[in-house]
């Protein structure tokens, strides 16, 4: 006789639960719209609810047909959804980011047993997957000073092109903005990513609520300082390169919400300072060298494959514990703990 026995998702610890980690995810990603929609007005916030509904409305019909138990109550399709909408422009039409959340949830969530399971940050992939399809719209901002824009989010909105910073780099130019600008948001750049200062206040929430690891975070950000600092692509110095390397584009996001996927994360300290270490540096190759003026998702993607193997190696060499969603020690990860 078979007996089923009922576990946490992998990436849970003693006592949290996936609802109320999408929760605290969701509150971040509402503090990150409000100065989008205070400077754009409601069309960030439509637009986001949107994508949000997409999602969900993906992951229900997935289930029909897997013939699995509908389940959207953990909230976890509404986060992809959130998130995706936020690294976006905001003048993009509807089609663009719906893309990506209906791939992020019926091709990189789903097939592998749903939230927790995913072998790939699903945002992540969402957004990388839109970004092949749809390379110039994508990165097609609107000047910050465009104002009130089009509430209709099936089209795109009619509003003066900008340049971003991170394509400036890319062109071996520094942006002409100043410092506070890049750090209260009046540049060109994704709904939720254009203000690192409201980027790191929200990071600090998910810090602080257990819903995200900050070593991550840090080791990401300074790996990414470690390759502005040594090979600036501008000419105005070293400080300068790494302050507007980091500030720009979704380097900043990406470090802080989609590399600390506790899903997809290492579970040892350690294991977690190198995982973030090698994202950072991966995402300035991609930035250096990639196709794109932004390769962050792409860089997110590729360090996935790196968690189980640090853990791995990280427990090899420091024999450190860990503790199973009991509470419990163990010597060493869980086989497919993370994947």
């Amino acid at each position: 006789m078979i007996k089923f026995t009922e576990h946490h998702a992998p990436f849970l610890r003693h006592g949290e639960s996936a609802r109320s980690m999408a929760v605290d995810r969701l509150i971040a990603c509402a503090v990150l719209l409000v100065l989008p929609v205070v400077r754009y007005g409601l069309r960030p916030l439509l637009m986001t609810a949107a994508v949000m509904l997409t999602a969900a409305l993906t992951e229900m019909l997935m289930c029909l047909f897997l013939r699995r138990e509908v389940r959207v109550a953990d909230l976890d399709s509404l986060v992809i959804g959130a998130m995706i909408a936020l690294l976006m422009p905001v003048n993009a039409a509807y089609y663009v980011p719906a893309f990506a959340a209906v791939f992020a949830v019926a091709v990189a969530k789903m097939p592998f047993g749903g939230t927790g399971h995913a072998p790939f940050e699903p945002v992540a992939a969402g957004v990388a997957f839109s970004t092949l399809c749809f390379p110039t719209l994508i990165f097609d901002y609107c000047s910050p000073a465009a104002g009130r824009l089009d509430l209709n989010i099936f089209a795109a909105a009619e509003a003066a092109a900008a340049q971003s910073p991170a394509a400036m780099l890319r062109a071996g130019a520094r942006p002409v903005l100043l410092l506070s600008e890049m750090f209260t948001g009046n540049v060109a750049a994704p709904v939720g990513a254009s203000t690192v200062v409201v980027v790191a206040a929200a990071a600090l929430f998910l810090y602080f609520r257990h819903a995200a690891r900050w070593e991550i975070t840090v080791c990401f950000m300074g790996a990414a300082a470690l390759v502005a600092a040594l090979f600036p692509r501008i000419t105005t110095g070293r400080a300068d390169s790494v302050v507007i390397e980091l500030s720009a584009g979704s380097l900043a996001f990406c470090a802080a919400f989609l590399a600390t996927n506790t899903a997809n994360a290492p579970k040892l300290p350690l294991a977690r300072c190198l995982y973030g270490f090698f994202g950072g540096l991966f995402t300035m190759l991609f930035r250096y060298f990639g196709a794109y003026e932004q390769g962050a998702v792409f860089a997110i993607l590729l360090v996935n494959t790196t968690a189980a193997p640090l853990d791995r190696l990280v427990w090899k060499l420091t024999g450190e514990e860990r503790k199973n969603d009991d509470g419990k020690e163990q010597t060493g990860p869980a086989e497919g703990s993370a994947r």
